[in-house]
């Protein structure tokens, strides 16, 4: 069986990845649960083979140094 990254769910997949990395997103902030759902989508992207898309997906969460 084949799974094509058009038919996974990003919320799900960050929200899986989000809690086998010991993050509860019951009780996290809306950014924070937005950053793990935008995980989700780049690696979507990765699994594509579109390394530009998931960086321009993450940019938003990427820190800024001082």
């Amino acid at each position: 069986m084949t799974i094509f990254p058009e038919t996974l769910d990003h919320i799900a997949i960050g929200h899986d990845l989000a809690r086998k990395t010991g993050v509860n997103l019951d009780k996290a902030r809306p950014k924070t649960r937005r950053m793990w759902e935008a995980r989700g989508l780049a690696v979507i992207a990765l699994a594509r083979g579109d390394l530009e898309e998931a960086a321009k997906i993450m940019a938003p969460f990427a820190r800024k140094r001082r």
